[in-house]
């Protein structure tokens, strides 16, 4: 996945960078034709110096060049100035040309082509015609022109690092600028996470004025869900109830009526009522596993759980001392009812198998919670675990209960994708073991 911000600084960088190449080019070419344009004046001046050493002699009007008045610059071999005088009879040629022949040119004037020249210098040209005694001169003045041109290279390449610098900075500081301004978009990143995580439930609509619209639609949104899973919870709980009666009924007539006379089906039909009540449990519970991440009832141990501790107590008037190992972890994002349910299953049966303790520890991991229960009973034979993980299996009909206590437990943990352990102690007894992952670490199962 691109990211945002080197996105926007790579665009940056190129909207940038072309058009600062593009600017240094036409400042060359600006610079170029200025310099060009500064040095017609200066040619045009050779040019005059060297036509006012020609001299005419009035007898035979014949042309001569004073070598004494030209340049001395023009008798070093190569020294980078050069000239040609042509007329009709005569022609000159300066001295630093030394055996190089420098071209005319078409048309009066500063050439546009460099030409190659002595020692590869690339010469500019400068051509002019003059009348000496009704005689047609031409005098064409070259000079090289290759140290400006290396002087323009190394303005352009200093020129593009520089510009390099400071689109790199610019770049550097659009990082930084897009960093501050998607802060309020990390912010409501992070609300998200605790909205996922059940710590809130609601987004703050304090936002940005852009950000607004988004945190109300996902507030709307999430109010929406939660009444729709409230109004599906209590639809589960209004037929749990409806069914509960007619199945009471049935019951009975099959205990008074059918017991006597049709054994066999008095039986069958108590196992399938039986079933029947089973399922209803199951889907109850499922429902209300179906809003586990409503912030609204979170679990919160340090109150919840003295509580269930409280009513343990009573309802074995204190024959079972019940214990706390460790310290209570903070508030977890599970679903209060879910969480009480399957502790007090758990403890539940712990205590109708326990001599004299049940001991309870909840540790909070960085994936998840640990919840041990241990009690100093019989324990469960090794080749029963599993069965007793089932729907309505009990080991000990003397024992009060329905045998759905660890049932529970199973889809409890199995609907939050955790896990369940039976262990026995070697001092004797049994402890029970489950994880519960966190809701972000959960896998996402479809449909």
């Amino acid at each position: 996945m691109i990211s945002m911000k080197r996105q926007l600084g790579i665009s940056l960088f190129i909207s940038l960078f072309i058009p600062g190449v593009l600017m240094g080019e036409i400042a060359i070419w600006w610079l170029d034709q200025r310099q060009r344009t500064s040095l017609i004046t200066s040619l045009h001046s050779e040019a005059i110096n060297i036509l006012a050493a020609l001299h005419h002699l009035p007898e035979s009007k014949k042309i001569y060049l004073n070598q004494q008045a030209i340049n001395p610059i023009y008798h070093r071999p190569f020294s980078r100035h050069y000239f040609t005088i042509s007329s009709k009879d005569m022609y000159w040629r300066s001295r630093s040309l030394w055996d190089f022949q420098l071209e005319a040119l078409e048309e009066d004037g500063l050439s546009v082509d460099l030409v190659l020249g002595p020692q590869k210098q690339k010469l500019l040209r400068y051509q002019a015609h003059y009348q000496i005694a009704d005689q047609p001169v031409t005098i064409v003045v070259a000079l090289d022109y290759a140290p400006q041109l290396e002087d323009f290279t190394y303005i352009k390449t200093r020129g593009i690092l520089i510009w390099i610098f400071i689109l790199i900075f610019l770049a550097l500081l659009q990082q930084w600028l897009i960093r501050r301004g998607l802060t309020p978009l990390n912010l409501v990143h992070q609300q998200l996470k605790q909205f996922r995580d059940g710590q809130r439930t609601m987004l703050d609509t304090n936002v940005v004025q852009e950000l607004k619209p988004l945190v109300d639609e996902v507030n709307r949104l999430q109010d929406y869900t939660e009444r729709q899973l409230r109004r599906s919870r209590h639809a589960v709980g209004d037929l749990s109830h409806g069914l509960k009666t007619p199945l009471s009924v049935i019951r009975n007539q099959c205990q008074t009526q059918l017991q006597g006379t049709a054994p066999t089906l008095a039986k069958n039909m108590s196992e399938q009522i039986q079933q029947m009540e089973s399922s209803i449990k199951r889907a109850l519970g499922r429902a209300r596993i179906a809003a586990e991440l409503a912030p609204k009832n979170r679990f919160i141990p340090t109150e919840d759980i003295p509580l269930l501790f409280r009513t343990l107590r009573q309802a074995y008037d204190n024959k079972v001392q019940l214990k706390i190992e460790g310290k209570l972890p903070e508030p977890l994002p599970f679903d209060r009812d879910d969480m009480l349910e399957l502790l007090g299953n758990l403890l539940d049966n712990a205590c109708k198998w326990a001599n004299q303790s049940v001991n309870l520890t909840l540790e909070s991991q960085p994936k998840g919670l640990m919840i041990t229960v241990t009690d100093d009973g019989p324990g469960i034979d090794p080749i029963h675990q599993k069965t007793m993980l089932e729907r309505g299996t009990r080991l000990d009909q003397q024992v009060p209960g329905q045998g759905f206590g660890l049932g529970i437990v199973n889809d409890l943990v199995e609907a939050y994708e955790g896990e369940l352990f039976l262990n026995n102690k070697l001092e004797g007894g049994l402890q029970v073991r489950v994880f519960l992952p966190l809701p972000s670490l959960r896998k996402i199962i479809s449909g």
